[in-house]
C-alpha cells in the first residue's frame, strides 16, 4: 500500500490491499534458486545458512558510482542460493542413495564373514610392564581388542598391531571372556608370560570409531589408504557427516520467520537484510513521493482515503 500526497496524480488502476505487502518475509524478493530457477523469492524461502552465503557473495561486487561512466555499471538482478524445498529433496535422495549403499555393504560384508576363514594365531613372549596395548571400551566389544600400540613398548618391539585380540594369557584360553577378565589375567601374569593374539587376516580392517574388525568391503577404497589409525568404516563416516548437516536444518528455522525464531537471537545476515530493505524503500520515496505504510496487507492502512 502507499500514500500520495495531495499533490500527486491519478493512478489508472488502484491496487487493492490485499495485493501489496511491505513484509519483507513474505513480499516478492530479490533471490532465486540455482536448482528450480525460481525468482523473485524472499529469503523465508531459504534457510538460515543460505542467506548469510548469498549475501556474503554481495561483498565481491565491485562498487561503481554511477555518474562517472554508465556503460561500466554493472548490475544483479537476483541474489543466487538454494531453496528450502530444493534442500529438502537433495537431503532426501542423498538419505535414500546412502541408505541403498548401507544395504550393499551389509551383503557383501555377510559374504566375506561368511566365506573367510579363521583368523591366525600368534603367541608372543613379554619380558616387561607396561605391555603398551590399549584396548577398546566401545559398547559391545567382546574380549580384548586391541586399538592402539604404545611406540617403545614390549607390544610394539614383538610386532602386535591394532586389530589384534587377546585369546590366551599363558596357558590359560580366554577367547571368550569379557575385557576385565582378560585384564586381570594379564595383570596377575608372572613374567615373563606368552599371550596369543587372534590375527585378522587381510580381509578385515579395524574401525577406529566403533572400535570393531569388519571386513574390508565395509570401508571405502580412500579410506583404507590412510593410515591404520585414522581408519573409519563407511557406516561411522556417514554418521559423522549426518550430524554434520544438522546445522542447515536448524538454520532453516531461524528463516522461517519471527514467531520460529522467537527467544533467540537473530542472525546478523538478517538484519543486514532487513536494513537493505529498509534503504530501497527510502531511495524509492525519494524517487517516487510515495511513501509505503507497514501493516498486515489485509486491512486498511494510514494512507487510505
Amino acid at each position: 500500500r502507499v500514500e500520495a500526497p495531495s499533490s500527486s496524480f491519478e493512478f489508472g488502476a488502484m491496487a487493492k490491499a490485499e495485493e501489496l505487502s511491505t513484509d519483507w518475509q513474505r513480499s516478492a524478493g530479490d533471490f532465486f534458486c540455482i536448482v528450480c530457477r525460481r525468482k523473485r523469492l524472499p529469503a523465508s524461502e531459504f534457510s538460515a545458512k543460505q542467506v548469510e552465503k548469498a549475501l556474503e557473495s554481495l561483498k565481491s561486487l565491485p562498487a561503481t558510482d554511477i555518474r562517472k561512466d554508465e556503460a561500466d555499471i554493472q548490475s544483479q538482478l537476483f541474489i543466487p542460493a538454494t531453496c528450502k524445498k530444493c534442500v529438502e529433496e537433495k537431503e532426501t535422495k542423498e538419505r535414500e542413495e546412502a541408505a541403498a549403499r548401507r544395504e550393499a555393504r551389509e551383503k557383501d560384508a555377510e559374504q566375506v564373514v561368511a566365506s573367510a576363514e579363521p583368523f591366525e594365531r600368534v603367541s608372543k613372549t613379554f619380558e616387561e610392564r607396561p605391555f603398551g596395548m590399549t584396548s577398546a571400551k566401545a559398547e559391545g566389544c567382546e574380549g580384548y581388542l586391541i586399538v592402539k600400540i604404545s611406540d617403545g613398548k614390549p607390544a610394539a618391539k614383538a610386532g602386535v598391531k591394532a586389530g589384534w585380540r587377546v585369546v590366551a594369557v599363558g596357558d590359560k584360553d580366554c577367547a571368550g571372556d569379557d575385557l576385565e577378565t582378560v585384564l586381570g589375567l594379564l595383570k596377575d601374569a608372572t613374567l615373563p608370560v606368552d599371550v596369543t593374539f587372534e590375527v585378522p587376516s587381510k580381509d578385515f580392517d579395524l574401525c577406529n570409531a566403533c572400535q570393531k574388525v569388519l571386513p574390508a568391503v565395509s570401508f571405502s577404497r580412500k579410506m583404507r589408504t590412510k593410515p591404520p589409525e585414522k581408519r573409519r568404516c563407511a557406516d561411522c563416516v556417514e554418521k559423522s557427516g549426518d550430524a554434520g548437516q544438522g546445522g542447515d536444518a536448524a538454520g532453516e528455522a531461524g528463516a522461517a520467520g519471527p514467531a520460529a525464531a522467537a527467544g533467540s537471537k537473530p542472525p546478523s545476515k538478517f538484519a543486514e537484510l532487513q536494513q537493505l530493505c529498509a534503504e530501497s524503500a527510502q531511495e524509492a520515496t525519494k524517487v517516487t513521493g510515495l511513501r509505503a505504510t507497514k501493516g498486515t496487507g489485509k486491512g486498511k492502512g494510514r494512507g487510505w482515503r
